[in-house]
Formats: C-alpha cells, sequence, structure tokens
C-alpha cells in the first residue's frame, strides 16, 4: 500500500520555496562578510555556492510558479515538467560554481594571501550551515511528501552545502592550529570537486526525468495496491505505466475482463479501480486510462471467477508481481497484438 500523503497546493510550494529563496540571500551576505573580514578562498568558495543557491532557489520559484498552471490545449499533460527543466539548470550552474572554486584555489596555491580574524570568519560559518541545514531538511521533506521534485533537488542542494561548510570550517580550524597557508587553497580544491560531483547528481537525476524513466518504488506500490486489492472480475492486469509531471500524475494500464461483460459492466469495474487508484496516488491532478479486454481461453486454469464459461479447470491463481503487471500481455491474444 502506498504510503503517501495527498498533494497540497501549489500555493504551499510556492510559500516554501519563496522562504527558502530569501533565507538564501541572507546567509550570502553573510559569507561574503565572512570572506571579507578573513581572505580565506575556502570561505570564498563557500559564497560563490551560495549565489548558486541563489540564482537556482529564483529558478526554482518561478518553475513552481509555472508549473501550477492547469493543462491547457497546447499543454494536454500539464506544465509540471518544467521542475524537471530548472532542476537540470540548477545542477548546470552547481557544476560551473564547482569549477570557478578550483580555478580560484589553483591561482592562490603559488601566491596564498594571507588569512585574517579566522576565529570571526568561523563563527560566521557555523550559523550559515546550520540554517543551511534546517533549510535543506525542510526543502527535502516537502519535496518527498508532496511530489516536487525542484524542492527536494534544492533541499539536497542546500544540505550538500551544509556539508561542505562543516568539512570547511574543520580544516579552516586546522589551518588556524597550524598557520600552513597552503591548506586553504587544498580545501577550496576539494570542495570545488564535491560541488561539481553533486551538480552531474543532480544533473543525472533529472535527465532521467526528462526521458520518462520509470519510478520503480511507485510501480511496485501501484502493483502490491492492484494485487491486495483485486476484484475476481479482474482477470488480469498489464502494462501498468505510471508517470509524474509536477501535480500532474498518469497511470496508464490493461484491465482483462470476462469477454461476456457488456459496457456498463466493464464501465463499473473500471470506475472502482480509477477510485483505489486515485485514493493511494498523492497528486491532485491524476489522468487514468485504463483500458479493457476480453479474457481467453488459455486465462481459464488461473482465473479464479466462477463461471458457466468455464473451458479449463482452475489451477493456480496468477501471482500478481511488479514485473507481471508492468510488463507486457503473457498471453498473447493474436499474432498481430501489440502487446504480445
Amino acid at each position: 500500500m502506498i504510503n503517501w500523503e495527498k498533494e497540497i497546493t501549489g500555493d504551499h510550494k510556492i510559500r516554501i520555496q519563496r522562504l527558502i529563496f530569501f533565507g538564501g540571500i541572507v546567509l550570502f551576505f553573510i559569507k561574503i562578510f565572512s570572506f571579507y573580514i578573513t581572505n580565506s578562498v575556502g570561505i570564498l568558495s563557500d559564497a560563490l555556492e551560495s549565489t548558486i543557491n541563489i540564482i537556482t532557489g529564483f529558478i526554482t520559484l518561478k518553475a513552481l510558479q509555472y508549473a501550477m498552471k492547469p493543462r491547457d490545449y497546447n499543454h494536454p499533460y500539464g506544465h509540471g515538467k518544467v521542475e524537471l527543466i530548472s532542476a537540470s539548470v540548477e545542477g548546470i550552474l552547481i557544476v560551473l560554481a564547482g569549477c570557478i572554486i578550483i580555478f580560484e584555489a589553483i591561482k592562490r596555491i603559488g601566491n596564498p594571501p594571507e588569512v585574517l580574524r579566522l576565529d570571526m570568519g568561523l563563527l560566521l560559518l557555523l550559523f550559515t550551515a546550520l540554517a543551511n541545514y534546517l533549510m535543506g531538511i525542510y526543502s527535502v521533506k516537502m519535496g518527498k511528501k508532496h511530489g516536487s521534485i525542484g524542492l527536494e533537488a534544492g533541499g539536497q542542494h542546500l544540505i550538500s552545502d551544509t556539508y561542505t561548510t562543516m568539512a570547511l570550517i574543520a580544516g579552516l580550524f586546522i589551518f588556524y592550529l597550524t598557520s600552513l597557508q597552503w591548506i586553504d587553497s587544498l580545501l577550496g580544491f576539494f570542495f570545488g570537486s564535491f560541488i561539481i560531483y553533486t551538480g552531474f547528481q543532480v544533473i543525472r537525476k533529472t535527465i532521467n526525468g526528462l526521458m520518462d524513466e520509470a519510478d520503480m518504488g511507485a510501480l511496485e506500490s501501484l502493483s502490491k495496491l492492484l494485487a491486495n486489492q483485486k476484484s475476481e472480475n479482474w482477470i488480469n492486469i498489464h502494462k501498468l505505466t505510471y508517470l509524474k509531471f509536477g501535480n500532474t500524475a498518469h497511470v496508464d494500464m490493461h484491465l482483462t475482463l470476462p469477454w461476456y461483460f457488456d459496457v456498463r459492466q466493464a464501465t463499473h469495474e473500471i470506475t472502482y479501480l480509477k477510485q483505489l487508484i486515485r485514493k493511494e496516488l498523492p497528486e491532485k491532478d491524476i489522468d487514468i486510462s485504463i483500458q479493457s479486454e476480453p479474457c481467453v481461453e488459455k486465462q481459464c486454469p488461473h482465473c479464479v471467477l466462477i463461471c458457466q464459461h468455464r473451458l479449463h479447470d482452475f489451477k493456480e491463481a496468477l501471482d500478481w508481481n511488479t514485473k507481471q503487471i508492468t510488463g507486457k500481455n503473457i498471453y498473447n491474444y493474436s499474432k498481430t497484438d501489440s502487446d504480445a
């Protein structure tokens, strides 16, 4: 059974992202001030990543506002994919920030600047790290809870920023104790590399979404739901697909019913199945397409229905697992059947 809460309104998502956006601006200026009083390239690297937080925060905010728009003639499946596009832009900007940090770190190795007032700088960094972490956890939690990849990607970025800031604080504390100038540049190079890695991870995830990669976790949950709640009239279900674009979800499947069912009976079964799915999925806007098909003779040994038209004795029920429900029709109605 899918254990997701129902979708909240898009306005709520926008309020969350707006709060994170303005919080990022405040933290950016704190880090810039910290760099100003310390002259540390490590702190500069952290401040530069915060500029990416601001840019991506603004892009995500605008993407969420656009994704809220209802379906129209030109966008029959909604506008939700814009969240994936904004997350892709965020990943590219993260990689760019990492490259800038590495370049600055390498440039300073041969001519390391004097680092000043590091004690005050470390305290300011510690404050920004804690604030970033809290905002990141909140954004990821809300993104997962309400099905927003934009909020989730932004939150993961903030959490990774927190980890790099904490490691930076530890490294700068060592530098504070040892006074070895090259440690500051080494830290900048290390964190720049980590930021580039984070950016590529974000890009990879969003590309998978744009390519409509199957969400196996959601498909497994839906398959369990169908297996546990199936009606005796549902002889088989196959070709189950689930796609999600922002606030809009699309579910498609083929349902095998007794061949002698009339249109009214088939519609009753399909309506009940749609209601079952809508109760379980978190999205507010769900487009469900169910194609009904007649049963065939070779399904009799696996059909539990008490049927006067049975041509073969019942042997065992079909195991409704994820592979079977999401796969093609195992009964192969005819050589020309597209499900075969």
